[in-house]
């Protein structure tokens, strides 16, 4: 059985996309953190290779940075599938507590917080918003200090012992994360149904120069390739130059949109296809 890696503990929203992709029955393996998830998905020497599941952006905050760096520093990992769940953020306490005002301290990932930034700086506006490494480590915490909340899962909840005070924290009720599948192996993961379309993400660095990036994306215009995804990173020991993730609607099969990504690299220091895979 191929196992699953995900950043972990049980009841993070990393676990909930493992569960609905790949089901309870999985082998399904929490990690520490993204760096984590990486390692051990790439230093894994046995067959089969594991998968591993990794957010890679929010409809309402934006790029996860931690997984783009680690796919950054990860040339042997490979994209093989992109799917997307809802993300519902509940403020979750320790049984007994009735009252808002009650919480002094609230515990999630920055990315939940974030979230729910709106929501919360009015419905409890001097409670102290503090990170932890993902929403289930803050649920645990939570469930340790009789004045603190955590903004986690129901699965979270169950797990910590954890009720929920106020329900749907998110500032936005189209809250959605989006997923990549991915694995150091060639071989693509069977979509769990028919795509609705296929996609690809690379990589690119481009000199610092006036209009490099205009120029160099140039080519994807003129093929009519759309470019569904653009983030910059920066690059490690290049201080205030930055690498590109890039996402196409293609597959790269057309001749037209080949030739692009061949102009483009010509145009690039470097870049390299990180993965074509289903949207699901």
């Amino acid at each position: 059985m191929t196992s699953i890696l995900y950043l972990g503990p049980e009841g993070t929203h990393s676990h909930e996309a493992a569960l609905q992709r790949f089901g309870a029955t999985a082998d399904l393996i929490p990690c520490l953190s993204h760096y984590h998830v990486f390692e051990r998905l790439c230093d894994a020497g046995a067959a089969p290779r594991p998968l591993a599941i990794v957010p890679v952006e929010n409809s309402s905050e934006g790029p996860v940075t931690q997984t783009l760096d680690q796919l950054a520093a990860h040339p042997e990992v490979t994209i093989t599938e992109s799917f997307s769940i809802p993300i519902r953020n509940h403020l979750l306490v320790r049984p007994g507590v009735k009252k808002l005002t009650s919480v002094r301290r609230i515990y999630s990932h920055p990315q939940a917080l974030g979230q729910c930034r709106a929501t919360l700086s009015k419905l409890l506006p001097n409670a102290e918003l503090l990170p932890e490494a993902s929403t289930a480590a803050a649920a645990r915490r939570a469930a340790q200090e009789p004045d603190s909340a955590a903004l986690a899962s129901d699965a979270a909840a169950r797990i910590n012992g954890l009720v929920a005070l106020r329900k749907n924290l998110q500032d936005s009720d189209e809250n959605i994360t989006r997923f990549f599948v991915i694995t150091v192996s060639r071989r693509p993961a069977r979509p769990a149904v028919k795509p609705r379309e296929i996609r690809s993400l690379i990589h690119l660095v481009i000199g610092n120069r006036p209009g490099a990036l205009l120029h160099a994306l140039a080519p994807f215009d003129a093929s009519d390739v759309n470019l569904t995804f653009i983030q910059s990173r920066p690059l490690p020991g290049r201080p205030w130059e930055y690498g590109f993730f890039i996402e196409a609607a293609t597959d790269w099969k057309a001749p037209a949109a080949e030739a692009a990504w061949r102009l483009v690299l010509a145009l690039s220091e470097e870049g390299r296809k990180i993965g074509t895979y289903p949207v699901v």
